[in-house]
C-alpha cells in the first residue's frame, strides 16, 4: 500500500498542514510519497524530503502549476493515481479545491476533514457543525480512471 500526499507549500517551504496529512498517512500505514506541485519549488521539495516517514518526493515543476490552480493540479494527481491506494491533501482551501475534482475524475468518494484514522478504510470526521463525530468507511477498491 502506497499513499500519495499533496504538499501545501509557498515554493520555498512546506506548510504545517502538510505535516498533518503525512501524520494521517503514517497512521494508515504503508509507503508515503509526497507530491510537490509548483513552479521553481525546489526548496519546498527539499523540505518535503526531510519529513519523517516520507519514502519519496515527486516534484512537478511547470509554469502552469505556479498558481496551484485546481484544474492543473487535479489533472496531475489523476495521472499519478494508479500507483496509490490513498491520496491525501491538507484540509486547507487548496486541498478542498483540488481533491473534489480528483475524486470526481477518479470516480471515487472523497472523505474530507478527517480528524482520526481508525484503519486504512475507516476515518473519523466531524459532523453537524463539528460537535459530534462519526466514523466513515470507504470501499477498499475503486474503478480504474
Amino acid at each position: 500500500m502506497t499513499i500519495l500526499v499533496l504538499a501545501e507549500h509557498d515554493h520555498k517551504a512546506v506548510k504545517k498542514a502538510t505535516l498533518n496529512a503525512v501524520a494521517a498517512a503514517r497512521k494508515i500505514g504503508g509507503d508515503i510519497d509526497v507530491l510537490v506541485a509548483g513552479h521553481q519549488a525546489g526548496e519546498a521539495a527539499k523540505a518535503a524530503a526531510q519529513i519523517a516517514g516520507v519514502r519519496k518526493v515527486l516534484q512537478a515543476d511547470a509554469p502552469q502549476l505556479a498558481d496551484f490552480l485546481a484544474e492543473n493540479v487535479s489533472s496531475l494527481i489523476v495521472s499519478l493515481a494508479k500507483s496509490y491506494s490513498h491520496i491525501l491533501a491538507p484540509s486547507t482551501s487548496n486541498g478542498k479545491n483540488v481533491m473534489p475534482r480528483v475524486a470526481a475524475l477518479l470516480d471515487v468518494q472523497q472523505i474530507s476533514d478527517i480528524v482520526a484514522v481508525e484503519s486504512p478504510d475507516t476515518f473519523v470526521r466531524p459532523i453537524y457543525a463539528g460537535t459530534p463525530s462519526c466514523a466513515r468507511s470507504t470501499p477498499a477498491t475503486r474503478s480504474p480512471p
